[in-house]
């Protein structure tokens, strides 16, 4: 999103989808250096928490791809920051083969060719469309499994299929398409929607609006912290 186009709430809510991210991520680090164990991990609040950071990023990141100068440029981008954190993740034997950065820079290249099809989609429709989609494909990419081991990436898991962080194209493009139409409303109500006008706190827009690059450092760090504390503590 172009400087002079940025919306700070959405900042805003990207930020704070960030920093839920940063506690998050502890506290799996927590949970990889014996810290605390799977079954609290997977517990409901921090299930919810998951959910709700992941919805946010990909809403946020459809939204943001209505008022881009570049799809292809943030996408490729988005990829390679991706590319990174898949090495790093099977150096530290918690393979990430399709995480929600794979996605997201997939999310966007498609946009960037399918974009201008996606909102033809009426208003009124579209947003009921993308949901029940994403609902249904939720279900069925949860309950199929397949011999082919190359469809991990579209939603269909082999049997033993391990990722620790997973957000296939199938059900999440019907998400990401969901925030284009809110992005879509946006452009063209945004006279009527006076509370976007409304200004976030500055400690939760300026890591919105840096949201890719501490995304890349954070776990690095958080994961040394761990191991400083799990070594000389």
């Amino acid at each position: 999103m172009s400087e002079k186009k940025r919306i700070s709430l959405i900042d805003g809510w990207r930020g704070t989808a960030l920093y839920l991210m940063l506690l998050y991520h502890l506290l799996f680090d927590f949970y990889m250096f014996g810290w605390m164990t799977w079954g609290q991990i997977m517990s409901w609040p921090l299930v919810l928490m998951e959910k709700y950071i992941a919805y946010s990023f990909i809403l946020c990141a459809g939204i943001s791809s209505t008022m881009s100068r570049s799809n292809v440029r943030r996408g490729l981008m988005t990829l390679a920051a991706a590319a990174l954190v898949t090495v790093a993740s099977f150096v530290v034997d918690a393979p990430i083969r399709f995480g929600v950065l794979q996605f997201l820079g997939l999310a966007m290249l498609i946009w960037a060719g399918a974009g201008k099809w996606v909102l033809k989609v009426p208003e009124r429709l579209a947003p009921v469309l993308w949901i029940a989609l994403f609902v249904v494909f939720h279900i069925l990419t949860d309950r199929v499994l397949v011999d082919a081991r190359w469809l991990f990436w579209l939603g269909f898991r082999y049997p033993g299929y391990v990722s620790y962080d997973h957000f296939p194209v199938l059900p999440y493009i019907f998400l990401f398409f969901l925030g284009g139409w809110m992005g879509q409303m946006i452009a063209e109500h945004r006279d009527r929607l006076p509370f976007l006008e409304k200004t976030a706190p500055r400690w939760l827009t300026w890591p919105g609006s840096r949201t890719l690059w501490i995304y890349l450092i954070h776990q690095p760090v958080l994961y040394g912290l761990c191991w400083l504390a799990y070594t000389f503590l």
